[in-house]
């Protein structure tokens, strides 16, 4: 994890030790990759993430899904295909950015019910934890929303990022994450990182103006 350990994250992050994460990370930092093979290793990646974070539900248990929009959206098939048939499960979406200038979230979407009394556990995708700020808005918000434990997935994240958001509910939130790289830039980037993820899922790097 280039000179983080994983002892010296919190005790609520899990990052996996699976062979074919490094290398698969390795292609994804290929900034020149087009979308479909970005796509493609994302929809790897998280395959490889969603079946370690759904090993231990258990079957008659109803859960949330939330997926973090724009680039948790390749996430979702992944971590619905690798859950028990008779899971009970509840897809919903969160819209947040960051601010390009203070860097703090943004809430844009948000179609969650009024409460949620019924789902005690949500299972969050999304694949970059960065400076931590949209994940931990996440977390607030769900935990608002009232529900008791919430399982955060990510590709990548950085040690600074993962600090922040396990700290925000740190008895309520467990974080599964595929890798660590070393820092973040002054721009809020991962780095070594790989970019802009939403931009390089869809294609829109291009299509920025100024």
């Amino acid at each position: 994890m280039n000179g983080t350990t994983k002892a010296s994250l919190p005790s609520n992050v899990k990052v996996l030790s699976h062979p074919s994460i490094a290398s698969k990370l390795d292609q994804l930092r290929d900034q020149s990759l087009s979308g479909t093979p970005v796509r493609s290793l994302i929809n790897e990646l998280s395959t490889i993430i969603a079946i370690e974070a759904t090993r231990e539900i258990p079957p008659s248990e109803k859960i949330a899904l939330i997926v973090v929009l724009r680039a948790g959206l390749p996430m979702c098939d992944p971590f619905l295909d690798h859950l028990p048939p008779s899971t009970d499960v509840a897809v919903y979406h969160l819209g947040l950015y960051r601010e390009r200038t203070t860097l703090e979230p943004v809430e844009y979407y948000n179609k969650l019910p009024a409460q949620a009394p019924v789902v005690k556990h949500a299972y969050v995708v999304d694949p970059l934890i960065a400076t931590g700020g949209t994940a931990g808005a996440t977390v607030d918000i769900l935990r608002n929303w009232g529900v008791e434990h919430i399982t955060f997935l990510s590709i990548l994240a950085s040690p600074q990022g993962l600090a922040a958001v396990a700290n925000v509910w740190p008895e309520g939130v467990d974080l599964v994450v595929g890798h660590v790289d070393e820092t973040v830039d002054e721009k809020g980037y991962i780095q070594p990182g790989i970019g802009d993820i939403g931009d390089r899922l869809y294609g829109t790097a291009l299509a920025k103006t100024g």
